[in-house]
């Protein structure tokens, strides 16, 4: 019970000190191009993507940025015309990116740009090093909802400061703006610094704990291990972010993109798509649009979950995961090895609570009926989790 405690009071301190102003209260959902086009994407990928978004079913369920990512802007040039503006690459965006949000906007959806805290992008175009204010003011007069902001190229300059300018930029622009406006700062830093101790405090809305995710098994789960240490920095304002999802590629089997969205949503990531959606199959998209495991993700609680308990040894490997949600208890019950196995949710010594509780497969959208002192999931398959929401029982004051 001390280790939730203590969390909460890391969350809330960090929320009721959000510098940036804008109280975003659920973690993000949207998409993003890069995983799978790299900077090779274009403006009508963008709408096409921005339509698909908006009509399959993606919106209704949460899914609302567009973000860009590198590779919009017109390499190493700015125009020295109109103060040192940001130029898009006018072949791939002919109609210019102010036209694009307008196509977003008009969808009901929001629009994301990426910059970078050096004097270059990781991809060689224009960074916003120096330029802060100029770029926030044109991101602003664009309709920009969103900044991803890179780490590449930073001249040798401590993080936290170039960090804090734009953060401080983005507040005071945004807010001159009038009308409600804000941008979500997603800061891209990569998890060198530590972000989750300083991110909040110069204005971050998000901030990377880890390098770039790709789409494999290893990759999700040494992100996941990365994560063990840090779940309580995140929470309403400011948020843990693990980097994008990588549902809907082959590369990953059904039941390991199951584990990557249980993880994902329960530790309250961002949850960014990267995949094409017009290619990807019907039980991604299934699980994608699964409303009980967004309902986790976007919990007004806002608690990560963590883990509380790991076995490894030759027969089998596992973790326990629980977090609290405002109307019950969440638990993740993964199996890291190659074999099916069992596992036993203990509901006092794993998640704090006593008496009836009623146990519901967030994936297959089903009760598992109720139950007493504890729950055992039978047959969960090779990397693969039992991810469940507990309904009812009492919870344990060890005060």
């Amino acid at each position: 019970m001390i280790t939730w405690i203590l969390i909460f009071i890391i969350v809330f301190t960090r929320f009721t000190t959000c510098q940036n102003g804008f109280g975003y209260k659920t973690p993000p959902m949207g998409w993003n191009p890069y995983n799978s086009f790299g900077l090779n994407y274009n403006e009508a990928i963008i709408k096409q993507h921005a339509d698909t978004i908006a009509s399959e079913g993606y919106l209704e369920v949460g899914y609302r940025y567009i973000n860009l990512d590198d590779g919009w802007q017109a390499y190493f040039i700015r125009n020295i015309l109109d103060k040192k503006k940001l130029v898009p690459d006018l072949i791939k965006f002919p109609s210019g990116i102010k036209a694009l949000a307008d196509y977003i906007h008009d969808k009901g959806l929001l629009f994301g740009i990426y910059s970078d805290a050096g004097t270059l992008t990781c991809g060689d175009r224009p960074g916003s090093l120096d330029h802060e204010y100029i770029d926030i003011q044109t991101f602003v007069e664009w309709g920009v909802d969103y900044l991803k902001y890179d780490n590449c190229h930073d001249q040798g300059r401590p993080t936290q400061l170039r960090y804090k300018v734009m953060g401080d930029t983005i507040n005071s622009v945004a807010t001159a703006a009038g009308k409600n406006k804000t941008i979500f700062y997603s800061i891209c830093e990569w998890g060198t610094t530590k972000p989750w101790l300083w991110g909040s405090g110069v204005g971050g809305n998000s901030w990377r704990t880890t390098g770039d995710i790709n789409a494999s098994w290893p990759s999700i789960v040494s992100i996941i291990d990365s994560q063990i240490s840090i779940t309580g920095y995140g929470g309403p304002g400011g948020w843990n972010d693990p980097d994008m999802l990588v549902l809907g590629f082959d590369e990953i089997t059904y039941d390991e993109q199951v584990t990557h969205y249980a993880f994902w949503s329960a530790m309250k990531a961002p949850l960014i798509l990267g995949c094409d959606l017009t290619k990807i199959s019907d039980t991604s998209k299934a699980l994608i649009l699964n409303k009980d495991i967004i309902s986790i993700n976007q919990d007004s609680r806002g608690l990560s979950v963590c883990q509380v308990y790991n076995k490894t040894d030759n027969k089998a490997s596992f973790d326990i995961w629980t977090g609290p949600l405002s109307d019950g208890y969440v638990a993740i019950l993964f199996n890291r090895g190659i074999e099916p196995i069992s596992i036993t949710l203990d509901f006092e010594n794993h998640c704090h609570l006593t008496g009836t509780i009623e146990v519901y497969d967030l994936v297959k959208q089903q009760s598992r009926g109720d139950f007493t002192n504890n729950y055992t999931a039978v047959n969960i398959p090779k990397h693969g989790v039992e991810f469940i929401k507990l309904i009812g029982g009492n919870i344990i004051d060890n005060n």
